[in-house]
């Protein structure tokens, strides 16, 4: 496991962090039945080698006041792009963890399955736009079938989305983490760090993931160009960009412009789809929207000459 991958799961294996999910972010009633005092991860030797493969992926189990659990099955998306079969892929690991739960004798034979949430958490600046239910990925059904069309939804934590509504909670240690990796600029992110700071004074464990993270996920991103040093102090690395400000002012700056120049593009493209072929199946607005600059460039020059929309796409 990498650095990078590695610096998100150790933020999603502290309960602070995924209580402060629960706690401000997500409601809803069932919560109240959970013994959020007892909140513990699943051991890894309790995942099957193939759930296992999963290194972004955490299950939680949560104990219910009534004696019963809950486990969580966390699916952090690390990518910038939306993952068009994420259901799919929900519904794969979900087996997965019921297959390793039964092996390990966590539920007794003849025992009811234990209530599984799968939630995704999405990091990516394109607001996510795929199907939450295994269902919607399947084409045309005929009408005897429908009984037997599988169903699971997934619950989506949409950071960015989230820190768009200006609703999140202040002090939130999730909500400053969406917020660290959604900011709008240096002076934000030193400011982030200190409330992180003096909100983890208690917590060493939770502080030495933040800092771990910023090293290795938020700073390289935002400072591709600086050879960072080893810090991994909060107080440290704060004191250590007020060196750095005007090449991230510099990055940020650019990064929003070619997130401007995509959006820009794909809106051309499609007044351009539509003018020529008339009204547009739904698949093709998602389709603009979580493509690559290049595509877009590609389909662009495709246009001028294509008699259809898979000539364009190249789907023919």
């Amino acid at each position: 496991m990498n650095k990078h991958d590695a610096s998100y799961r150790l933020l999603f294996s502290n309960p602070a962090i995924v209580r402060g999910l629960f706690q401000g972010i997500v409601r809803a009633p069932w919560q109240d039945l959970v013994d959020w005092d007892r909140l513990e991860p699943l051991p890894t030797d309790y995942i099957s080698n193939k759930l296992r493969q999963r290194q972004g992926d955490i299950v939680w189990r949560l104990p219910r006041l009534d004696g019963r659990d809950v486990f969580l099955l966390l699916m952090i998306e690390h990518q910038s792009t939306v993952d068009f079969y994420m259901a799919l892929r929900i519904l794969t690991y979900l087996g997965l963890l019921y297959e390793a739960l039964l092996a390990r004798k966590l539920i007794k034979p003849g025992e009811p399955l234990p209530m599984v949430l799968p939630i995704v958490i999405y990091s990516g600046v394109p607001r996510w736009n795929a199907a939450l239910n295994v269902s919607d990925l399947i084409g045309t059904i005929p009408q005897g079938l429908r009984r037997f069309l599988p169903q699971l939804q997934y619950l989506l934590v949409d950071e960015g989305a989230l820190v768009a509504s200006g609703k999140l909670p202040e002090n939130n240690l999730a909500a400053l983490l969406f917020r660290m990796e959604h900011n709008r600029g240096l002076h934000d992110v030193e400011d982030l760090i200190q409330k992180v700071y003096n909100y983890t004074k208690a917590d060493p464990l939770v502080r030495r993931a933040f800092a771990s993270w910023t090293r290795y996920v938020l700073l390289p991103r935002s400072l591709p160009d600086v050879d960072m040093p080893q810090i991994n102090d909060l107080l440290e690395i704060k004191n250590m960009l007020a060196e750095h400000s005007r090449s991230w002012t510099h990055q940020w700056k650019m990064e929003g412009l070619a997130e401007g120049r995509k959006e820009g593009q794909a809106e051309m493209l499609h007044s351009l789809l539509t003018r020529k072929f008339g009204p547009l199946p739904e698949s093709v607005p998602q389709r603009l929207e979580n493509a690559t600059p290049e595509n877009l460039q590609t389909w662009s020059l495709a246009l001028l000459e294509a008699n259809s929309l898979d000539e364009v796409f190249g789907d023919h």
